[in-house]
């Protein structure tokens, strides 16, 4: 959190609001004062004080105070910081609109919450109208909120010809009153969505999105492979993975950073390597850390192979070494392309069980994906069901009725089962299929008489819970195969999707479900086998 000179430090929460703003907008005046400060800077040292007299924990406000040229390339903390923002503060000017970094900006932050809809990512935006603009000449985002105005409009005066609240150097009558209405909104926002996981954590039989993700070890790169780590952060966790370490903390320089990459390892599914050409730093007594991580994760593959069997799934390395290394400006380090196998052979030597892959990084991004989704280790019991829980019984038309029977059924067991709308607006449709996805504790394909493409077809949707806006994953998926029995049905409920199904429940040779019946389902646990519990 950027801090002030002469500020107090303030108790912050995990809620973290990123300030988008063009810097003409925080020139001082006059121009050439060391001591003034700009409008955006002042607007922060005045947030941060109301956040003072509201009390508790204050939201984190962050902004980049860098001069940053129209040429430069987009920096990496920018993406990560935007990737790490609930909210997005957008002082919106003249400037900022001219400005294609701050329009990048907001694209960013589209991209991190669109499993919201549109308007869950407008509900993420507030506006600071420093200058009218007029909701035409907006980006979509930004129209349909006035915001709050920082001007003064007298009669219809055109743009350019506001009345500005912040005039040379100095907040006039006008801006204190609406620094406290926006510093009030945004601490109101912060502390609700602060209450929401404080409930969510408390909830002991339902753990959080932390304690349920799988964890990949993705190794502290040397510096000319920074920008590549973050961009795999940002996938990993995008897709509901846990980072292993965590990617703001650095691996110690003294003796014990041996054991804190060990510690970080164990817990990791699999680890991923970035080779370039730099080795990094040298902890105390140890190899540079690029050498260092590969050493012990080969440690780690050579434990789980002394004690692996034809069962269980065993750690392994992921190295991504490309062909060609692209610097930050966009040049590539050489114009001869680098043999992968050789770039390993220089850090540490190859493993038979290393995956390697000398691809660019949106190919190697890929890649990593898929081998995960691939090679999903099974977890030893399912969550249960609980009573009063809530079960999206997801079917088609044609299989309303023996969805309706099974919804009795659920309600027989004390469990909510929760329908999806067949008549309205195509967009309200997809918009209360996907509220309720983000909502319902475990969700059920209820298939009878509906084809098989369509059933088959949903379940992709299943796979990452974190895309759907979800804060944890689904208690259970599931696919309850209803009458008429046949053969595809039988393929599907013998073989179904790991990745994506759970629980099958094969209730084709009976008329209807019965509570009896849904005890697979409400106590699933899941074998060796792939996710089956069938009947």
């Amino acid at each position: 959190m950027e801090s002030l000179p002469g500020e107090p430090a303030l108790p912050t929460m995990a809620f973290q609001i990123f300030i988008s703003y063009a810097r003409k907008d925080d020139l001082p005046f006059p121009p050439d004062s060391d001591e003034a400060n700009g409008f955006v800077t002042v607007l922060v040292k005045h947030l941060k004080y109301q956040f003072q007299l509201l009390g508790g924990t204050a939201p984190e406000l962050w902004r980049d105070t860098r001069a940053i040229k129209q040429s430069d390339q987009f920096d990496p903390i920018l993406q990560k910081e935007v990737a790490a923002s609930d909210f997005l503060l957008v002082v919106l000017s003249r400037n900022w609109v001219e400005r294609e970094w701050c329009r990048h900006e907001l694209e960013l932050f589209e991209k991190r919450w669109h499993a919201e809809g549109e308007q869950g990512v407008k509900s993420r935006i507030v506006v600071v109208a420093k200058h009218l603009i007029e909701p035409q000449d907006r980006p979509a985002l930004l129209q349909g909120q006035e915001g709050y105005t920082f001007y003064r409009r007298d009669g219809e005066e055109a743009a350019g010809q506001e009345q500005e609240f912040f005039r040379r150097g100095k907040p006039q009558e006008e801006y204190h009153d609406r620094v406290e209405e926006l510093a009030r909104d945004l601490w109101g926002r912060a502390h609700q969505a602060g209450d929401k996981h404080a409930a969510a954590a408390g909830n002991d039989k339902k753990p959080s999105a932390a304690s349920t993700a799988r964890t990949i070890y993705l190794a502290k790169p040397a510096a000319d492979m920074r920008a590549a780590y973050l961009r795999l952060v940002d996938e990993l966790q995008g897709r509901g993975y846990a980072v292993a370490p965590e990617p703001s903390a650095d691996i110690p320089s003294d003796a014990s950073a041996t054991a804190f990459v060990d510690a970080a390892l164990a817990g990791s599914e699999a680890s991923i390597h970035l080779l370039g050409e730099k080795g990094g730093y040298a902890p105390e007594d140890t190899a540079p850390i690029v050498k260092l991580q590969l050493e012990r994760a080969a440690k780690r593959v050579a434990d789980d192979s002394a004690v692996a069997n034809a069962k269980s799934q065993t750690f392994r390395r992921i190295v991504w070494a490309p062909k060609v290394v692209v610097e930050q400006d966009g040049t590539t380090q050489s114009d001869v392309e680098r043999d992968p196998l050789a770039v390993l052979a220089k850090f540490d030597s190859q493993l038979p069980t290393d995956k390697i892959d000398g691809s660019e990084i949106s190919k190697f991004s890929e890649f990593v994906v898929q081998h995960l989704n691939q090679n999903a280790p099974p977890a030893e019991v399912l969550d249960t069901i609980d009573s009063d829980a809530r079960v999206y019984v997801y079917h088609r038309p044609e299989d309303t009725d023996y969805a309706l029977q099974f919804g009795r059924a659920l309600q027989e067991r004390k469990i909510e089962p929760v329908f999806p709308a067949f008549e309205g607006d195509p967009v309200e449709l997809t918009a209360w299929h996907r509220e309720k996805l983000r909502e319902c504790n475990a969700v059920v394909v209820c298939w009878a008489n509906a084809a098989e493409v369509w059933a088959r077809s949903r379940f992709p949707e299943f796979r990452n819970w974190h895309e759907l806006g979800r804060e944890k994953k689904f208690d259970v998926r599931a696919l309850v195969a209803g009458p008429p029995p046949g053969q595809r049905k039988t393929v599907l409920v013998e073989l179904p999707p790991r990745n994506e199904i759970d629980v099958v429940l094969d209730l084709t040779g009976e008329e209807k479900p019965t509570p009896a019946s849904l005890d697979p389902l409400i106590s699933a646990a899941r074998s060796n086998d792939p996710g089956l519990a069938a009947q």
